[in-house]
């Protein structure tokens, strides 16, 4: 009896998940297709809203837009510049900026499209109510002056004031509290430790985070140098002088024209021509007949995130998450699919999971042992472990501003006995194994438990410096020039021979070609892997696991579970920065946490 009930509960529960799927597709279907039966018009201007700021990872989760995510997601963005490139029905492109930070790899890439997009003939005009008022928007700015018709509010100001890094060190509030801090680098520049044994920045780390901000700062310079005719030197003045007021702007002529939305707006059809239509950017994506699936077959993989060991929880759609094993299952079934004949691997990473990062490496590897190209490509990171999953395959691509490198390790723990002494608190202990506390987080280490985790950070050193020799080519003697820790820009990178070539998708695509000896041009069917899971198996999968229905439900068609530790790392991001360092375990291939002050 017991078994014929839970199958009539089983059944009840996946006839209620239908039903709920069939009406929440009635709701989809609705909200992202409720558009007018005609044709695309004669005359177009698209537009593109990044208020809400831009990220990398893939798109493709068909909820999305029904929990109203509005999220812009770049690949996107670069596939539907590319499609109105060729379309003679686009006249141009209305660009709107926020109060979103956009981040200096980001805005080349864009800049690159937009690029692409005017040498074929198409206007772009760019509108921000105020480049960052009396904050910052250098790298905001940056992108807007690729275009060829800048317009700011005339109450707005332009501020492109350059860029600063700010960490915090707590080692004072651990002395304060009783907290010990355990750490250990390798070596000088992996500077991530300082945040818990320091109250200042080292001279090692100084110098490597001042030579990243110094390197944007020449790539920013040097493009809207190029973009607005202006000498280099002159520009460099103006950067110190702002935040410049909006008839300062003018009169430098980085801003060509001032108005609100609705003049931009007007001003922006009448450039299109008469008859011409405003239209948004992903409407005009969605409305377009599905490309016939022609040319040679090309896996786009992502390794987006903290790198972390283990499976994606939720499902594939968790782009913020680099879940190590799901990657490498993805990349191992592309090299195992005759039909798929490269593979493009995005990254933007600062790095995780040391375990994790050498699982990825090993199916990049294992791919091109069996004689399937593999291309990374670099977002906003390819640091430490974010560089470690890359460096075994055929090419690396880099965007000049891409933070990568940081070839080293650090690990520890802190010890907060003295807390709890203060507290009138005394921990007891029982154990069986001489290190088997090793890891509380009460006592410190012993002497031997300390040589152990000192010997794992060695073994983890050598381990990946040996292994960036035998991918990279580089000789060993020149390892200490790039590694101990230190981070590079993607063109520093470059010329260290960290990277191969500096581009985003576009170059990394061309790389693809010349890998498969395809001609210049010749069309790829991108695929982006793994493949989709729907709602409906999600829904399926968590009912057989046992889940509650409620519950399932949420796993089916809600967002990813946020953890309660990352819940409240992320709320520390706006004043630390990228706090995920401080998740344990010990032992990461990870950049240190710090701000991007601009």
């Amino acid at each position: 009896m017991r078994l014929i009930g839970r199958i009539i509960v089983y059944l009840l529960a996946t006839i209620g998940g239908i039903v709920t799927i069939s009406l929440t597709a009635l709701i989809v279907f609705a909200v992202l297709y409720d558009v007018p039966d005609s044709e695309l018009p004669d005359r177009m201007v698209l537009r593109l809203n990044l208020d809400q700021g831009i990220t990398d990872g893939r798109s493709d989760d068909p909820w999305r837009a029904l929990r109203g995510d509005k999220t812009v997601y770049l690949y996107d963005v670069i596939v539907s510049l590319r499609m109105a490139q060729n379309d003679q029905r686009v006249a141009g492109l209305l660009l709107r900026l926020g109060a979103a930070r956009i981040s200096v790899a980001h805005a080349q890439e864009l800049r690159d499209a937009i690029a692409a997009c005017r040498s074929s003939g198409k206007f772009v005009m760019v509108f921000a109510e105020t480049f960052g008022g009396l904050g910052s928007a250098t790298s905001e700015y940056y992108l807007a002056s690729s275009a060829d018709e800048v317009w700011m509010q005339p109450s707005g100001m332009l501020g492109i004031i350059g860029f600063g890094l700010e960490t915090p060190f707590l080692k004072g509030a651990f002395e304060k509290a009783g907290i010990k801090p355990e750490f250990e680098q390798r070596h000088e520049y992996k500077s991530a430790v300082e945040l818990f044994t320091r109250n200042d920045m080292s001279a090692p780390s100084r110098q490597s985070l001042t030579r990243v901000i110094e390197g944007w700062m020449e790539q920013v310079v040097s493009g809207i140098s190029a973009d607005r005719g202006l000498p280099t030197q002159g520009l460099r003045a103006l950067v110190d002088r702002s935040p410049l007021l909006a008839e300062e702007a003018r009169t430098a002529k980085l801003i060509d024209q001032f108005g609100y939305w609705d003049t931009v707006l007007e001003a922006a059809k009448e450039r299109g021509g008469s008859g011409a239509m405003l239209m948004g950017l992903s409407r005009y994506r969605a409305e377009l007949a599905a490309p016939e699936e022609k040319g040679t077959k090309v896996a786009l993989i992502y390794g987006v995130g903290p790198i972390e060991t283990g499976d994606s929880e939720n499902s594939p759609f968790d782009s913020e998450r680099f879940a190590a094993g799901s990657v490498a299952k993805a990349i191992n079934a592309a090299a195992d699919d005759d039909a798929i004949k490269a593979i493009i691997f995005r990254v933007d990473s600062p790095g995780g999971s040391y375990i994790g990062s050498d699982t990825v490496r090993r199916a990049v590897k294992r791919a091109r042992d069996m004689g399937k190209p593999v291309i990374a490509s670099m977002g906003k990171y390819g640091a430490s472990g974010g560089y470690f999953v890359s460096m075994g395959a055929d090419k690396i691509v880099a965007l000049p501003a891409t933070v990568t490198g940081s070839i080293g390790v650090f690990g520890g723990k802190v010890s907060t006995a003295g807390l709890w002494n203060k507290l009138g608190i005394n921990w007891a202990r029982v154990s069986v194994g001489a290190h088997a506390g090793m890891w509380s987080q009460i006592y410190p280490f012993s002497d031997s438990a300390a040589a152990r985790h000192a010997a794992v950070l060695d073994f983890i050193y050598l381990d990946f410096t040996e292994k960036v020799s035998t991918d990279r080519a580089l000789p060993k003697e020149r390892l200490d020039t790039v590694a101990r820790g230190r981070v590079w820009t993607g063109s520093d990178a470059k010329r260290q021979g960290l990277v191969d070539a500096l581009g985003g998708y576009s170059v990394t695509e061309g790389l693809v070609r010349e890998a498969l000896a395809l001609p210049e041009g010749s069309p790829l069917h991108i695929v982006v892997m793994p493949e989709p899971i729907s709602p409906l198996d999600r829904l399926r999968n968590a009912i057989a696991d046992g889940v509650p229905i409620s519950a399932a439900l949420r796993i089916a068609f809600g967002p990813p579970e946020t953890k309660p530790l990352d819940a409240v790392l992320q709320s520390l991001e706006p004043l630390i920065g990228d706090p995920t360092t401080l998740r344990p375990p010990a032992g990461v291939l990870q950049l240190p946490p710090f701000r991007v002050v601009q």
